[in-house]
């Protein structure tokens, strides 16, 4: 994790200095495995692999057999080309190719660990340099991970007919602008909170119970209203049920409240 916290500070910070090239992706993957003792950091792939996905019940399925390892590098350098072929001609929406780009490194898998987090880091990079910062308030990693079921099952009906370059992006890109409307969505509504910080802590706290209505825990609180501090939701909340106004459900590390129903 602290390998990641690294890269994804340095794309906050340094996007505009960090263009798509082969090297680029190789110097971040380095970065991501600085801590572990993996000897794969900064290396594309040396043997064959398959993209599998994992369910929650456990279960597994071989959704894609990407190209083989020795290709590996040729077919980044051209991803990388095309990208930066199309951004410069400016007929496509960048946005839209930053969802091809990913779907793309995403299925030739060009690493033996650490796939995903790659393509998460490039989402966020290539979103960046086409001028959609939401990234930098709100966790396109938790985002896809909230829809995880979503996310594998577009990768695997865009994928039919990759290899032979007959297949259709579409489901990817539609779930990919999905993502970005809802992270868009959600840092409005933090915005109107904000503007809303003349209101009591408590009753902001109310007001975003109603307006999610759904039980909410005290982390996800402190994200919604990020003006109060963690200890304060908490005193709001303990004033708020101290009033009958919520209520607790759950224990420990599941605890969430809720509106009292009148």
């Amino acid at each position: 994790m602290s390998g990641y916290r690294d890269v994804l500070k340095l794309i906050h910070e340094q996007y505009d200095y960090i263009p798509i090239t082969v090297n680029s992706i190789l110097e971040m993957h380095k970065r991501l495995f600085a801590y572990t003792g993996s000897t794969g950091g900064g290396n594309f792939k040396d043997s064959n692999n398959q993209i599998i996905t994992k369910y929650s019940d456990g279960t597994q399925e071989v959704r894609f057999n990407p190209p083989a390892a020795y290709l590996t590098p040729e077919l980044v350098r051209n991803l990388c080309d095309a990208y930066n072929q199309e951004i410069e001609l400016g007929e496509t929406s960048p946005l839209l190719l930053s969802g091809a780009f990913i779907f793309d490194f995403v299925s030739i898998h060009p690493f033996r660990d650490g796939n995903g987090r790659m393509s998460r880091l490039l989402m966020l990079l290539t979103m960046y340099k086409a001028g959609f910062d939401v990234g930098k308030y709100i966790s396109i990693e938790k985002s896809i991970e909230e829809t995880k079921s979503a996310y594998y099952q577009v990768l695997k009906e865009s994928s039919n007919g990759w290899t032979s370059n007959s297949n259709s992006y579409l489901p990817f890109l539609d779930y990919f602008l999905g993502i970005v409307l809802k992270d868009y969505r959600e840092f409005n509504e933090r915005l109107n909170m904000v503007n809303q910080s003349d209101l009591p802590v408590d009753k902001l706290v109310l007001k975003t119970m109603r307006r999610i209505l759904r039980p909410l825990s005290i982390k996800e609180l402190t994200n919604m209203i990020p003006q109060y501090s963690e200890i304060t939701i908490r005193r709001a909340i303990k004033k708020l049920r101290t009033d009958d106004k919520v209520i607790k459900i759950g224990e420990a590390r599941a605890t969430k409240y809720k509106l009292k129903q009148n």
